[in-house]
């Protein structure tokens, strides 16, 4: 066989391998950005968040929940030839699949999870919203353990109900009957680390109460640290009597980053005026039941999608602002903010039409605010 007929059957064998390889399912996921859905709107005629056993207020203010759209499962990456064009293409993106996900996790697995923590959003969302909006959302606190580090190893059981925590000042004693876990972290905000409280606890049916010592908090990946103290303990809220009823009409969406605006939202529904003005507003970030924003994956496709219904203003969480600066759209200002005090306050500076006193992303970044 001569050598140029050697040389092009190898080229037709490298060929032939080069279009399976392009053709065959590889190891990355593409994502990109997902729908940004009206939180205030409908979708298919349904409203996605309806509100009912309390005074209602209409507003000018639309909020934006948004979403990352994914191409590729957990045991199975995209073609390469999609996988090749996402590089590509500036608003995709190639994600390693064991990046994400385990050997062991499937798709149905996941779309489990990512259902339950929807739901769990929208719980927390909604406890949040309500308690900005001044009501009392009831519910147990229940202790499930004690975190690494902590303070009070061996102190507390997994099953303890926390029913109240008292400390002494100024030669008195407070006492915080807890029937939030709003209560129980507002009442760790008043301390500083190194406090001693008594928190009492119900136990197997009994009253205990247990002599516990509070640990400072941890600066966050920005270096900001939260003001107050902690008690270095996992707890699980439960039946939760909610004073409102509120329903979502959300479906086919996952995972826990539409809490922050389901608060949001909530709370300018149950509040005269348009918080936000007429403006529209979008956003993402889990949300604690005591209000507290939390990071989120995907910030940049869901910045791109809020952009593709109009939205100039993005509420971002702090800790992802590392992943903000240098891919804002066009037009749009993103503000970081912590909790939903930060969302509302930042939320009424755009409707007055001054965000000069609002803390960007640049400035989280930069370490200036």
């Amino acid at each position: 066989m001569s050598h140029n007929r050697k040389f092009s059957v190898s080229g037709a064998v490298f060929l032939v391998l080069v279009i399976i390889g392009l053709a065959l399912p590889g190891s990355f996921l593409v994502q990109q950005a997902g729908p940004a859905l009206d939180v205030t709107g409908k979708v298919d005629g349904t409203a996605l968040l309806t509100i009912s056993g309390a005074s209602t207020y209409s507003s000018d203010t639309h909020f934006y929940m948004t979403t990352v759209s994914q191409s590729g499962e957990p045991q199975m990456g995209v073609p390469g030839a999609q996988a090749l064009a996402a590089l590509l293409i500036p608003d995709q993106q190639t994600i390693p699949i064991r990046s994400l996900y385990s050997k062991s996790e499937t798709s149905e697995k996941v779309d489990e999870e990512n259902t339950q923590m929807m739901t769990s959003s929208q719980d927390s969302g909604t406890v949040a919203g309500l308690e900005a909006a001044g009501y009392t959302v009831p519910m147990t606190v229940t202790i499930e353990g004690t975190t690494d580090n902590s303070p009070n190893q061996g102190k507390f059981q997994k099953g303890d109900v926390v029913k109240s925590i008292a400390y002494a000042k100024d030669g008195k004693t407070i006492t915080t009957q807890i029937v939030s876990f709003s209560d129980l972290t507002g009442a760790l905000r008043k301390l500083s680390g190194g406090s001693s409280v008594t928190v009492t606890v119900e136990r197997d049916g009994t009253t205990v109460e247990v002599a516990a010592t509070t640990a400072a908090n941890e600066a966050d990946s920005t270096g900001w640290v939260e003001p107050g103290s902690k008690l270095g303990i996992a707890v699980i809220p439960s039946d939760i009597q909610f004073p409102v009823t509120v329903k979502y009409g959300i479906e086919n969406i996952g995972g826990p980053s539409a809490g922050s605006m389901f608060a949001l939202a909530i709370y300018d529904r149950l509040t005269a005026g348009s918080l936000g003005g007429a403006n529209k507003i979008a956003g993402t970030g889990t949300m604690s039941y005591d209000g507290q924003v939390g990071a989120i994956g995907g910030i940049q496709h869901k910045m791109v999608g809020a952009a593709s219904q109009g939205a100039k203003y993005f509420l971002a969480p702090a800790t992802n602002c590392s992943e903000v600066v240098g891919h804002i759209p066009s037009g749009m200002s993103v503000f970081a903010v912590r909790s939903i005090d930060d969302q509302i306050a930042a939320a009424k500076a755009i409707a007055a039409g001054d965000t000069s006193g609002l803390t960007t992303c640049d400035d989280v970044v930069a370490g200036s605010k």
